[in-house]
């Protein structure tokens, strides 16, 4: 790329913040977060060090944000009360945990597999899920009737969530995808019934 080119692609910021979470999207399919240098990560986008740091802190930034529109696959079809409180996963749970099986190799934790950055990146992927449910049960449901706090609500739902598919990476048999979908699903299930329980 020639400077020109550069400096025309870094003028637009959501065109080089796309390439970099797509970098970081395709090196991960080839090796685990915690060994994916930053260098790499700017060199696989084809960006500047100046463009990546306008957009992002750090490596971590990147991966929050490229887990946040996955989050909105994961819910993009629970668009109706029936659907959130359905005994049948839905489609877009399915292909999630497919998606997120297929790129499991090797059996390692989530833990293992961020590295040092573990603690933080899974308390900020479960604040931003948790933030993206309360948002959706706040659409669809009143939730002056639920008698558990709608933050509370969304908070274990997220957690119960990345639980299901933490565990996708680590059990041996790699476990059935539609299973977890379906025990995902009747989690949600009973803790909004419970929530609306009067």
């Amino acid at each position: 790329m020639t400077p020109t080119n550069m400096a025309s692609t870094e003028d637009k910021p959501n065109t080089s913040q796309k390439r970099i979470e797509q970098a970081l999207s395709e090196l991960l399919k080839e090796k685990d977060y915690c060994d994916i240098a930053v260098a790499e990560l700017i060199a696989k986008a084809n960006v500047g060090k100046t463009t990546f740091y306008r957009h992002y802190d750090r490596k971590l930034d990147v991966f929050v944000t490229l887990h946040s529109s996955m989050f909105e696959l994961l819910l993009q079809d629970l668009t109706t009360k029936e659907a959130w409180l359905s005994s049948t996963p839905s489609p877009s749970i399915i292909a999630l945990l497919n998606r997120v099986q297929g790129q499991s190799g090797f059996r390692r934790s989530m833990s293992y597999k961020l590295g040092k950055d573990a603690p933080q990146a899974l308390r900020q992927l479960k604040d931003n899920l948790a933030n993206t449910i309360e948002m959706r049960l706040k659409q669809l449901f009143d939730t002056h009737q639920f008698i558990i706090p709608v933050a509370s609500l969304a908070s274990t739902l997220a957690a119960i969530h990345l639980d299901i598919i933490s565990q996708l990476f680590i059990e041996t048999p790699a476990p059935s995808t539609s299973h977890k979908a379906e025990s995902l699903q009747r989690l949600i299930k009973a803790c909004l019934e419970a929530a609306l329980e009067k």
